[in-house]
């Protein structure tokens, strides 16, 4: 798009640049997209739906899906969000608050939708005048090609033959009046004679521009520059549509010399009708009148909406409007609110009549010839939705859903309907639930197996409406569980079958892990012949080849029991170490028995290595996520009787490291630094080598860890040791609001004080 059609696009759509550009990123699109679309992403709009909790059969299903039509155009939000009221109607009681005048939403279209076509051919009507662009073809013994226009005068100046009128006539006319005129230049043309042998063509190149007028009840008045083959739609479209207080059924077309015109848009919108719809001319005059009368139609009808009238037409031409009524409509009674016309206003004590028109048929009603009147209401009601011969049956039966209903239908009539009872029918108990005149609900049970038997006491009688529901065994004897934990492979509830065993459960279950303890097992069942006691317990005994259920075929389960299959304490699964360094053999060890320390798995990796550095080694736990343990590996190996020679657990890793020669300094000092150790030097050494204390320094509190993770005391420090000087913490002066409170109550007394004084005087 060129700069001028982006600013032809907002000016139709009545943003700006920046306002557009927002809407068209919120939409994931550019703005060019958006300006050339005119479409915005929409929701469905989902409709209530009743469904009866009975019933299983029914599911929700969404009965509101979003139309679009000229009616409801789907267009920049903008532009929707234009209404369109009518005064009179709104507020009005019984008229919906969503109901448009009819017709108006068809000019919320930018100007450009209805630009007539210029690549189409000429028609034989269309007259030629000023600005006209015409080509003129000669072919055969002579052959030329002209490119002329039509000048101010009205003619058109042909090359050796001169000027030649073209004001006021159609393109064949002026062809055959050319004709004429290059035979006497051109013989092989002889008027096209059946012995010619050159032949002419005149069709049109570009059409003239003119100048159109609309006026009236529109939105922007004014002149407007259109193609000469545009219409009244295209006109009324750049002027932005009638007011809501213009008509859209007596269009007026002024010309120069000839009686107004008459065009109706409803014929445009509603049958595609342009015949009145003629090519307008330079000067014409496009007046909207004020509408006329004014009905507004509601309810079941095709296209409900306020509709004008025209002289003549009554209630079966508004129906015709509004595309009839729906499958649904109740046409015996259609309600009519009427605001009583001013000639009749002394003869009521109310200015508002409600009164219903009565039809004996839909034909009767789609001719009616009842006069409306201006400001009519008229509400087409729906239906009933109570259904003439309709049972209903769900639960447990093979087709469940609505059947026909005859009369004398028994409930076995519909239980075989619906393909009998499933299997897992509990049938000796079933209910019908009975629409009562007064929409209440009768409910009676009876026996589904004695009903289908032929029983006349529980085969009941059927009524129109009767819903029957058929219920499932498990709604009177659910299926409950059993549960096994420890030594099997997948612990956990499981349903209870009938003359299920405890073999059954562990094989259900997976079977045993290994390392499963075959004595012990513990079965707690639910006891209910005490209040004070919750469970009884009962120990079985286990054999390994558990599966043929030898000793256990009368340890049958009941609902709720839990089993508990313990492990043998004397199995037990590997647990790992590792240690990695500077050991003569690193890798991962196995922990030889419950209590094993650290200076025994040093012997097992060969010892240290050349080099190793024990002071510096590290133990990281993975258990209970421990993370770095302090020790002191040099007391750890070299003097086992110490407390650092810790017992390892599962997951443990120990890394030696190689011996290291400087002292790590971190934190508020100026160059923080590795520093070279130095024998026998003290905290304050190694300050000063990595440039002393910063200013923002807290020195009394800086710490020292050794290699192997202990905090530094006394004594020397360690090789690979870690300094670390922290940032002092400012902490507010929390005296300074107190002194400043105090001094503004002292001054507030003294002040009261002065002006006792005052006053005691």
């Amino acid at each position: 798009m060129s700069p001028e059609e982006i600013q032809r696009a907002l000016k139709e759509y009545g943003l700006t640049v920046e306002e557009a550009t927002k809407k068209a990123q919120s939409l994931g699109i550019s703005l060019q997209d958006y300006l050339s679309k005119g479409t915005i992403p929409g929701s469905e709009r989902d409709a209530a739906t009743f469904v009866d909790p009975r019933l299983d059969w029914q599911s929700t299903m969404s009965r509101g899906v979003r139309s679009e039509s000229l009616f409801t155009p789907s267009l920049p939000e903008s532009v929707l969000t234009k209404r369109v009221d009518v005064k009179g109607f709104v507020g009005r009681r019984g008229i919906d608050s969503t109901i448009q005048p009819f017709g108006y939403a068809l000019f919320s279209y930018p100007a450009g939708t209805f630009v007539p076509s210029i690549s189409v051919a000429t028609p034989p009507s269309y007259v030629l005048g000023a600005g006209d662009e015409v080509v003129v073809t000669v072919w055969g013994e002579t052959q030329l090609l002209h490119r002329l226009t039509v000048n101010r005068e009205g003619s058109i100046y042909i090359p050796d033959v001169g000027p030649v009128a073209a004001q006021g006539l159609t393109v064949a006319q002026f062809r055959d009046k050319l004709l004429k005129r290059m035979s006497g230049i051109y013989s092989g043309l002889v008027d096209g004679a059946v012995k010619a042998n050159t032949f002419l063509d005149v069709s049109l190149a570009r059409l003239k521009t003119i100048q159109v007028f609309v006026l009236g009840e529109v939105r922007k008045p004014g002149g407007y520059a259109l193609s000469s083959m545009s219409g009244v739609l295209h006109a009324l479209y750049l002027a932005g549509g009638p007011t809501g207080d213009g008509t859209l059924r007596e269009v007026q077309v002024v010309r120069k010399g000839a009686a107004p015109a008459l065009v109706d848009v409803y014929g445009y919108v509603l049958k595609g009708d342009k015949s009145k719809d003629g090519p307008l001319t330079d000067g014409d005059i496009v007046f909207v009148k004020p509408a006329g009368r004014r009905v507004a139609l509601t309810g079941r009808v095709l296209r409900p909406a306020i509709y004008e009238m025209k002289e003549g037409e009554h209630l079966g031409d508004l129906l015709t409007l509004a595309g009839g009524v729906r499958f649904d409509a109740y046409t015996d009674r259609i309600h009519v609110e009427r605001v009583v016309p001013f000639g009749r206003r002394h003869e009521f004590a109310r200015d508002v009549l409600d009164y219903d028109l009565r039809f004996v048929n839909l034909q009767a009603l789609l001719q009616s010839s009842q006069a409306m009147e201006n400001g009519d209401i008229v509400t087409v009601y729906g239906i009933a939705d109570r259904p003439e011969n309709r049972v209903i049956i769900s639960g447990s039966v093979n087709k469940p859903g609505p059947f026909e209903f005859r009369p004398g239908m028994r409930v076995a009539d519909l239980l075989r309907a619906a393909d009998s009872l499933k299997l897992s029918t509990f049938a000796e108990r079933a209910t019908l639930f009975r629409l009562m005149p007064n929409l209440r609900r009768q409910i009676h049970g009876f026996n589904a197996q004695k009903a289908l038997e032929g029983d006349e006491h529980e085969n009941l009688l059927l009524q129109n409406e009767d819903s029957v529901v058929v219920y499932p065994e498990s709604q009177f004897f659910p299926r409950h569980t059993v549960s096994v934990s420890g030594a099997v492979r997948n612990p956990g509830e499981y349903p209870r079958y009938d003359n299920m065993t405890v073999s059954d459960l562990v094989v259900l279950a997976g079977g045993l892990q290994e390392g499963a303890n075959l004595n012990g097992w513990e079965l707690s069942r639910v006891d209910t012949s005490d209040i004070r006691t919750y469970t009884t317990l009962t120990r079985i005994e286990g054999e390994a080849d558990y599966w043929r259920t030898p000793g256990q075929k009368g340890t049958l389960l009941q609902d709720f029991d839990v089993l508990f299959v313990p492990f043998d304490p004397r199995v037990s699964p590997q647990k790992f170490v590792s240690i990695t360094g500077y050991v003569m053999y690193p890798g991962k060890y196995s922990i030889r028995f419950e209590g094993e320390r650290i200076a025994e798995v040093f012997k097992r990796a060969g010892g240290l290595r050349p080099g190793g550095y024990p002071e510096g080694s590290r133990l990281l736990r993975k258990f209970n996520n421990a993370g770095l343990v302090p020790l002191d590996f040099h007391q750890a190996i070299f003097h086992p009787e110490s407390r650092d020679n810790v017992v390892v657990y599962e997951g443990d890793s120990i890394h030696v490291a190689f011996t290291e020669d400087v002292i790590y300094v971190s934190g508020e000092v100026y160059v923080p630094s590795p520093v070279l150790f130095e024998a026998g030097a003290g905290l304050n050494y190694y300050i000063r080598q990595a440039g002393g204390y910063k200013e923002e320094a807290d020195d009394g509190k800086t710490v020292v860890f050794l290699p192997g993770g202990k905090k530094w005391e006394d004594g020397d420090i360690l090789p690979g040791s870690t300094i670390l000087v922290p940032k002092a913490i400012d902490k507010p002066n929390e005296w300074l609001p107190i002194v400043r409170d105090l001094t503004v109550i002292l001054a507030s007394l003294a002040a009261i004080t002065v002006a006792l004084v005052q006053v005691t005087k």
